[in-house]
């Protein structure tokens, strides 16, 4: 029964430092002067890999319609890292937010 508590506790230490290492950021990027107004279109982008591989084709200049001045914001929230976690690195989502 004691290897087994041990082992449970072994299990749960790597799932929390997974999820802890799975942390939120947010990363923006102007295209001209940047949004003008307050349109905005969001999609998800998933790796695969640890993030080494897009496995999804989010077009960011379709999602900007046309616009020539625009903000594209690539964020990981903490739903994108939860499941991050769930899944152990092996597959998760980026939330790509576009301004114009």
């Amino acid at each position: 029964m004691k290897h087994l508590c041990t082992r449970f506790g072994a299990i749960m230490a790597f799932c929390c430092i997974a999820l802890i290492c799975s942390s939120c950021f947010t990363q923006s990027f102007l295209v001209g002067g940047g949004a003008k107004g307050i349109q905005e279109e969001t999609a998800q982008t998933w790796f695969v890999a640890f993030g080494l591989a897009n496995v999804s084709n989010t077009n960011i200049s379709a999602m900007a319609k046309g616009a020539n001045s625009y903000t594209v914001t690539f964020q990981r929230t903490f739903v994108d890292g939860l499941i991050n976690g769930i899944l152990y690195q092996l597959a998760g989502p980026e939330t790509v937010v576009v301004r114009r």
